[in-house]
């Protein structure tokens, strides 16, 4: 047995739990082990203090009675059986199982081992829940990016198509930054594109305007990005192919039949 092994049974030997065999290599062992004789005078002074400490209980009356009578009665079988000679047969108390300390050790790291695995699945956890935070947010760029050269390619081919007419509109005093672009065919079918416009307030939206001989008809209404750009499509009327006016207006964000806001965009007559 081990060093160890003979600490782990000092507690025990104090309080008088160690089987016959236990007790007798462990004495043994002492005799010759200045430490651990020395843990084994503090745990026998441990458990000594303890049992002085501790509360006497006084039993009760009936677990007297219960005791005497019980006395009484093994007197009366003892008279009565005495020319018995019962037969003993004697056996050996089966050693007490012991537990190696390699067992507890092993049991210890194996717990060690399972809490540094958590901590390093919950590590790789938070990492991949940040990974696929990043790589949605690669994806929805991905995908603005494209959409965007989509635009681009659509907005190329568009006014580069034969026939097609191209208008510039300049900001007014409501936004003098603001700039736009309108393309259209010979079949009327338009696209818009807008920079520098104010973000529209909660229930705005800008609405674009035909303007012919100074009747304005109303075109499709288009919200801004956070960068005041904005792109629309839309159909010219058959009047106003020829000559139009373009204006953009502030206005209710489902758009009205006639302007009610102020002009922000505008182009030449």
């Amino acid at each position: 047995m081990s060093h160890e092994e003979y600490q782990e049974l000092l507690a025990a030997n104090a309080l008088s739990a160690l089987d016959g065999a236990q007790a007798r290599e462990l004495t043994a062992h002492l005799e010759s082990c200045d430490e651990c004789r020395a843990q084994s005078f503090a745990w026998e002074e441990t458990s000594a203090m303890l049992a002085y400490d501790a509360t006497p209980i006084e039993p009760s009356a009936r677990v007297r009675e219960n005791i005497l009578a019980a006395v009484h009665l093994e007197s009366q079988s003892s008279v009565a059986s005495k020319a018995q000679v019962p037969t003993v047969v004697p056996f050996e108390r089966p050693a007490k199982a012991r537990q190696s300390p390699f067992v507890s050790f092993a049991a210890i790291a194996a717990t060690l081992v399972l809490i540094g695995l958590s901590i390093s699945l919950l590590f790789v956890w938070k990492e991949k829940r940040a990974n696929d935070a990043e790589v949605a947010r690669l994806s929805s760029e991905m995908q603005q990016t494209q959409a965007e050269l989509q635009h681009e390619r659509e907005v190329v081919s568009f006014i580069t198509s034969p026939g097609a007419h191209m208008a510039e509109l300049a900001g007014t005093n409501m936004a003098p930054g603001a700039h736009a672009m309108i393309a259209y065919d010979k079949s009327g079918q338009a696209m818009l594109m807008a920079r520098g416009l104010p973000s529209a307030p909660s229930g705005k939206a800008y609405q674009l305007w035909f303007i012919k001989d100074g009747k304005k008809m109303p075109g499709r209404v288009f919200q801004t990005d956070p960068s005041g750009s904005g792109m629309l499509k839309d159909q010219l009327p058959a009047e106003a192919l020829s000559a139009a006016v373009f204006a953009i207006t502030l206005e209710p964000e489902n758009g009205v039949a006639a302007p009610t806001g102020a002009v922000y965009l505008v182009s030449g007559s």
